[in-house]
């Protein structure tokens, strides 16, 4: 064996046993991959849609939008084997969160009244004392139409599928709130996007606590309606 050969045979064999250590595996690789398509995902429905809905290319009310990709995320949702369908019930959570929502609701009305006072004082309670048979129907469909659409999307939607971006902390927390801020850039004025970073914060908790779409859905409804009757409809429809 000429010299030099054992070194060498010796130096091969090494490689070949710390390089599995160091090569990544297939398993590392697709899930990057399907980290980044996740980002995509992310940027183009929380971002891309309420932009294009702001440009006009999308026809038809707001709300019929919302509700299709509330379905269609849904239908994604049910057909993902990892996610926990118990989290779209949760209807005996609301009877242990009642105390706590009622409190955020005087809170939030403190808000929304001092908004009102300070944007327009003349609006306090206008939509109910004007036209009480849109305040009407406003009551009834929002929570069905709009708050359970929303929180589908925005909380349950969103934390179990971007999770593994932003982990299950404050910064998913804080993610979902911007989303969901952000979504209001279809309305035309500031107050809405301002108005809807608290609220996204207060209900990102809230659902991150409970796991419950149904309480999400109750809280968010109670905020809603609130801004319809003290004051502030004309920022929001």
């Amino acid at each position: 064996m000429p010299p030099g050969s054992m070194s060498a045979i010796e130096s091969a064999r090494s490689y070949t046993l710390l390089m599995p250590r160091f090569a990544p595996s297939r398993r590392s690789f697709s899930g990057r991959t399907r980290t980044g398509w996740r980002a995509v995902e992310l940027v183009l429905v929380f971002v891309g849609l309420p932009l294009a809905y702001r440009a006009g290319l999308f026809p038809g009310p707001m709300l019929a939008v919302l509700d299709a990709v509330a379905l269609a995320c849904a239908a994604v949702l049910l057909l993902d084997p990892t996610f926990d369908r118990r989290r779209l019930g949760g209807a005996g959570a609301v009877r242990r969160e009642l105390a706590g929502i009622a409190l955020r609701g005087v809170a939030a009305a403190a808000v929304i009244v001092l908004t009102v006072v300070a944007l327009d004082p003349s609006a306090l309670l206008g939509l109910p004392r004007r036209h009480l048979d849109r305040w009407a129907r406003l009551v009834v469909v929002y929570p069905v139409l709009s708050a359970w659409p929303q929180e589908l999307l925005y909380r349950t939607y969103f934390f179990h599928r971007y999770r593994p971006l932003f982990g299950g902390g404050h910064a998913l927390v804080a993610a979902s709130t911007a989303a969901f801020s952000f979504l209001h850039v279809v309305f035309p004025n500031l107050v809405a996007i301002a108005l809807t970073i608290p609220a996204g914060l207060v209900l990102g908790w809230t659902y991150r606590r409970t796991g419950s779409l149904v309480v999400v859905t109750v809280e968010h409804a109670l905020y809603g309606v609130l801004v319809f009757t003290l004051g502030l409809a004309r920022y929001f429809v």
